[in-house]
């Protein structure tokens, strides 16, 4: 049973709540940004924020957008994707139940490369059924088991309206991302520090979401090339840490 008594913060976590709070600012302000930002450097600090503390906290983020703003969500569109998500979901469940910590590691490492390389490229993929079922599979494997999966998604939707865009994601991760929490959940992928971390940085969302709201702050917000730049260095980071576990 989770205490209350547990919630304590060091000076690690204090970084780590600045870092999610930032992340989030991001994310409300340009659209992209926390999942790519605060996953690997909440990792290298702790490899328990990942992926279930990055999944909940990127729920709460939707949810609060949603709530606040409430727009009408393209459901139908994007629901051939909401529905693959779940194989591509338990797929990546039993990927975290049987490789080691180090190839978990790289494989987290590759997956931010992949990432930073599909958000920066110009060119889209053409919005079909098959490629919604293909990107909401890859998008609910990368996102179970990395808490990165908005760059599949978003280069599917590179064509489309900024309008269009955002309600599409914002319907497929809220709707999508409580089937991988469910799943990690159900498989016992969710330890007790997951719980707590979580509770921590709840805050920082939380904060940092009603902070974007400020037009003053916005040169916080750093371009989606620093974005890409900042996820590029933190998948060598990660890269060479998880290299360096094998024995």
């Amino acid at each position: 049973m989770l205490a209350l008594t547990q919630i304590s913060y060091t000076a690690i976590d204090f970084l780590s709540l600045a870092i999610v709070l930032i992340g989030t600012l991001v994310q409300a302000r340009v659209g992209i940004g926390f999942a790519l930002l605060s996953a690997p450097a909440l990792f290298i600090i702790n490899e328990n924020y990942m992926p279930g503390p990055i999944l909940m906290l990127g729920f709460l983020l939707s949810l609060l957008m949603y709530l606040n703003e409430k727009p009408s969500l393209e459901m139908t569109s994007v629901l051939p994707a909401i529905l693959a998500r779940i194989p591509g979901s338990w797929c990546g469940v039993l990927t975290l139940a049987y490789i080691p910590q180090w190839l978990l590691g790289v494989v987290i490492g590759i997956s931010l490369l992949v990432a930073s390389l599909v958000t920066s490229v110009r060119t889209s993929i053409t919005l079909t059924r098959p490629n919604l079922v293909i990107a909401g599979f890859l998008s609910g494997f990368s996102g179970t088991v990395t808490s990165i999966g908005g760059p599949i998604m978003a280069l599917l939707y590179k064509a489309q309206t900024p309008d269009v865009t955002r309600k599409a994601l914002l319907c497929f991760f809220l709707i999508g991302t409580p089937i991988s929490i469910m799943l990690l959940v159900v498989a016992d992928g969710m330890n007790q520090e997951a719980y707590i971390l979580c509770i921590k940085m709840l805050p920082g969302v939380i904060i940092g979401y009603h902070l974007s709201r400020f037009k003053w702050l916005a040169f916080i917000a750093p371009s989606r090339k620093t974005i890409m730049a900042l996820s590029t260095i933190s998948a060598v980071v990660i890269l060479l840490k998880s290299l360096s576990m094998i024995t």
